[in-house]
Formats: structure tokens, sequence, C-alpha cells
């Protein structure tokens, strides 16, 4: 039989020991829980013609960036790659696959990690050889273009925009980092158009396909057009499927436009005298604002963004929600 041992500590402290340990656990878990975030913005395209390149992707990086500190987030725990600052940071496909690759091994279960792309996005015939990917309904990729990209490539099974990245790939990451442990939220402000929005309108935020020298009507979107009556689609942003992933856990995602409509950016906030005034992308601006502003989940940010595009008589582009309702957002 062992022996009585007399501890000095009352046996009701005793019995709630077990929960006091847990409750200790369960805070310096929640301690060491962190929150990240990657931020890309491209305006520059060296690589294409000059009238292709935009000015709101660097202005929303700053503007996501600075919602994020007011939420807490660490400023050294905040990666930006945006044009023109430096080519150890120049949103190439080579800086932003290592990007992903550094977030991925940093993150912790627990940690929380926004995800912010902004720039041209366009749609590529899906290559004939896609070994682990799905095979696309419409035979069609879209795509994110990074700043070294080129014009298409169209020899080979493996023809492709060079340096696109793809939806598969980005979903794939973002998978990795739900398997992680991590919560991600992915913010898209970037469409796959037809055409460029020039002048005092919006300038859409798409590059089409005969800019980039893609055999399109040659392909799978050809059937897709001339379910359009003949027309060349006129852009849009990442759909349910486009720059995501087919499953939804462990994450809420938000995107500029359906999958047909044109996505752009212009001098906002409208009326503003021109010295405050900056050339944003339209969902990116008012996303913020509604953040900024108190709401916190899905459904909210979704009310206070068609709140504002209502102010401004915005029929379209409509926005998309992935996630659950109820999600909250950072």
């Amino acid at each position: 039989m062992a022996d009585n041992v007399n501890t000095g500590v009352p046996a009701s402290w005793l019995r709630r020991a077990p929960l006091v340990l847990a409750m200790l656990f369960t805070w310096f878990g929640a301690a060491h829980a962190a929150d990240y975030a990657l931020l890309i913005g491209v305006a520059d395209y060296p690589n294409l013609p000059r009238r292709l390149w935009l000015q709101g992707p660097i202005n929303d990086v700053g503007l996501v960036r600075g919602a994020l500190l007011e939420k807490g987030f660490a400023a050294e725990h905040i990666q930006t790659l945006t044009s023109r600052a430096g080519p150890t940071v120049e949103p190439t496909r080579h800086n932003i696959v290592r990007a992903f690759a550094a977030m991925r091994n940093r993150v912790q279960p627990g940690d929380r990690v926004f995800f912010y792309l902004a720039g041209h996005g366009s749609q590529q015939p899906q290559p004939l050889e896609h070994p682990g990917r799905p095979t696309e309904a419409d035979g069609l990729d879209e795509v994110f273009l990074p700043a070294d990209v080129r014009q298409w490539d169209g020899s080979g099974a493996k023809a492709a925009i060079p340096n696109a990245l793809l939806d598969d790939e980005i979903g794939e990451w973002m998978d990795a980092l739900v398997d992680a442990g991590a919560t991600v939220w992915g913010v898209f402000d970037a469409c796959h158009a037809g055409g460029i929005a020039r002048g005092g309108r919006p300038r859409g935020r798409g590059i089409s396909a005969s800019d980039l020298g893609l055999p399109i009507a040659a392909h799978a979107a050809s059937s897709r057009q001339k379910q359009l009556g003949g027309q060349e689609t006129t852009g849009g942003a990442a759909t349910a499927r486009a720059f995501g992933s087919a499953r939804l856990d462990g994450r809420s995602l938000a995107f500029a436009a359906r999958s047909h409509e044109l996505t752009g950016e212009e001098w906002l906030p409208r009326g503003a005298p021109l010295a405050k005034a900056r050339r944003h992308g339209v969902f990116t601006f008012h996303f913020v604002r509604a953040l900024r502003a108190g709401a916190l989940t899905t459904s909210e940010l979704q009310h206070a963004v068609g709140a504002g595009y209502a102010a401004e008589s915005r029929m379209s582009p409509v926005p998309q929600w992935l996630g659950r309702k109820e999600s909250t957002w950072p």
C-alpha cells in the first residue's frame, strides 16, 4: 500500500488539478498560435505590352496590409511581393512559389493565414498532359499571371503560358496549409478577361487570349464562346473552382466577380480630390472598407460590400464568397 503524503495542498485543489492543467495547456496553445499573411500585387509585366500594365495592385497591397496591422497582425508576419519593390520581392513565379513554400514550412496547428492576390488573370487550354490534376470540364485552366509571365508557348503536350500560376496549384497550396492545421482566408482580385477597358473607364484585371497569343478558339473555349452567341468572353474573376480548391474545409474565400464578368480598378474613393484618391481594385477597396467598419463574418462582409456597391449604383461585377456564412475573418 502506498504511503499517505501530506502535500499541504487542499484536497479541493487537487481534485481540480486536471481541469486547471487542461486550461493551461489550452491557454499556452492559443498563445503560441500566430497570424501570417502573404500579399501579392502584380502591376508590371515587362514581357507584355505596356498597355497591359496595371497601377492598382501596388496600392491594394498597401491597403490590405494596413487593415491587417489594425487587426493585430505583426508587421514581421506580413510578407508582401509587389512590383517596383526590388528584385527579391518582385512577384515573379519563382518568388511566389518560394514564399508559399516558406509559409507552409512555418505554420503550426492553430495558426491563421491570410492570402491576397491582385493582378491579371487569364485562361489557357488545359495541357494534354496534366498528371495528378482533374480534367477541366470546359478544357480550360484559370491562371494568375506573375510579373515574369510570357506569351503562350503552344508547342508540345505541355503547352502553357510560361510562368503562369494554375488555379490547381494555388488550391493545392491552400490545401497544404489547412492540412498543417492552419485556418486560411483567401481574397482574389483578378479576372480572366477577354478585353481590356481603357480610357476613363475601369481597367480590367484580365488579359485577352490574343494578347497572350493563346489559340483559345482552337480549343475547348470555342464551344463555350458559341454558347455565348459567338462573342468572346469578357472576363471575370475566379469562381468556386478557379484559383481555389474542390475542398472548402478550414478556409474562407472571396472573389471579385463571377466567371463571366470583368473586374477592374478605378480612382477611389469616388468623388475624392485627386490628392486623396488612389488607383485601387474596386473589390479590394470595398472589402477593406467593410473590414475596417467592423464586418467580421463572411455574411457580414458580403452584406457590407454589397451595400457599398449599391451605394455607387454598381450592378456588376457580383463578388463571390465561399465558406460558411458564420466564418470569422481577421
